[in-house]
């Protein structure tokens, strides 16, 4: 399907293009945005590869609990009170560690995290979107096989997310890699290998905001899965092909059904 839908993680591909374009990687977050002493130190390069040390949310039995029953979410301030945190350099996908920049986003731009991200990247780079932040924002997404999808608020998607079809992702990533925001693309392809069990590709790393696979990159994306849709964005390295799939339904696996079809096509 090619519907607008939630694109839930892919976003963070164009947070952290939004982030390089504002910020030092060594800028510490504490100097960015309001956060808890034990934050204050992090670096936005740490945050952006998921070596920040910081836990996550998602394996919380009560957070997948409140999530099904279709709750309001939580004020955030609670999950940065209780989130761990390790010592920093060993990869540990942190969607917390994303809300973090979402913040400093919002604080440098002045505006909500959408109007951070069109303003910065989502325009220049000739994506279509909307905003995916209140329960009437579904409205603009395409139906979904889960049938009380509606009702899942999008607040619960701490780290931000926007509305768009695979597709017009996945162009953007390519006009990304290809130079459309300078070397950011580039930058954001630095990459660390991570151990990803049942991932179809064979050299899995993660730089900043971007799955990578080969040593080095040949080709890079993000998967995102939520209530209603799982998708997977993939380009090669230099941009020359991409392709974005969306599936409405809850598949649980991150898009890696998605992930697991080599073909690319041509951006367009």
């Amino acid at each position: 399907m090619d519907g607008v839908v939630p694109i839930y993680s892919v976003a963070k591909i164009f947070t952290a293009a939004a982030a390089l374009l504002l910020f030092e990687e060594s800028d510490p977050i504490g100097s960015l945005t309001s956060v808890a002493p034990r934050f204050a130190g992090i670096t936005v390069g740490d945050l952006l590869t998921h070596r920040s040390g910081l836990g996550d949310y998602g394996a919380w039995p009560d957070y997948a609990d409140a999530v099904a029953r279709r709750e309001t979410p939580w004020p955030a301030e609670l999950l940065l009170d209780r989130v761990t945190m390790n010592p920093p350099g060993q990869f540990h996908y942190s969607n917390i560690g994303y809300f973090l920049i979402r913040r400093a986003l919002e604080d440098a731009c002045g505006g909500t995290f959408f109007e951070a991200l069109d303003n910065a990247v989502l325009e220049p780079l000739g994506v279509p979107a909307f905003p995916f932040a209140h329960l009437e924002d579904w409205g603009r997404c395409a139906p979904s096989t889960v049938p009380d999808v509606s009702n899942y608020h999008p607040g619960w998607v701490y780290s931000g997310t926007f509305a768009a079809t695979a597709n017009s992702a996945a162009r953007g990533l390519s006009r990304l890699m290809s130079g459309g925001l300078g070397d950011i693309g580039p930058r954001m392809a630095r990459t660390y290998p991570v151990t990803a069990p049942g991932h179809p590709w064979t050299e899995p790393g993660y730089g900043s905001g971007l799955m990578t696979d080969g040593r080095p990159p040949t080709v890079v994306g993000h998967g995102g899965d939520g209530p209603g849709f799982t998708l997977f964005i993939a380009s090669t390295i230099d941009g020359r092909r991409a392709r974005g799939v969306a599936v409405p339904t809850e598949i649980g696996s991150t898009g890696l059904v998605v992930a697991s079809d080599p073909s690319l096509g041509s951006p367009q």
